[in-house]
């Protein structure tokens, strides 16, 4: 049974494998966040934006419903957090609430693509492959 305004999707057959592309997206962000960086000439602020609203994005597509929408939300914000605190311990970067909000800012647009055709999409190639890799 779902709450009221919840909008149940179908779930993903191939649930494992996206999520496990997500992980790795989140390591990758975390590793390049940790390690000493050159300046490319990008704004760093517009870097943060674009990474979290690819993860938003992506792990918008995944969520089932609003209220793991709204976990995800929160889990990224977190995360985004936590980066930067990490980023204080070393002795080549340090954190900046500029970044926080920047990410949080990549997260809430990120997480607009739940409510584009995008996940219709994605759940479209997720029931081709299934029925490719499951038979």
């Amino acid at each position: 049974m779902t709450q009221t305004g919840d909008n149940p999707r179908s779930p993903l057959r191939l649930a494992v494998a996206w999520y496990i592309i997500g992980a790795t997206m989140l390591l990758g962000v975390a590793v390049g966040s940790l390690v000493p960086s050159p300046d490319i000439g990008v704004s760093d602020k517009l870097s943060h934006l674009v990474t979290y609203f690819l993860l938003a994005g992506w792990f918008s597509l995944l969520a089932t419903n609003r209220i793991r929408l709204g976990w995800t939300v929160i889990g990224l914000i977190a995360y985004g957090m936590l980066i930067e605190l990490l980023q204080g311990m070393t002795s080549y970067r340090y954190p900046e609430w500029g970044d926080v909000l920047a990410n949080g800012i990549g997260v809430l647009a990120g997480i607009l693509l739940y409510f584009s055709p995008l996940s219709r999409l994605l759940r479209f190639v997720d029931s081709r492959l299934a029925r490719l890799w499951l038979q």
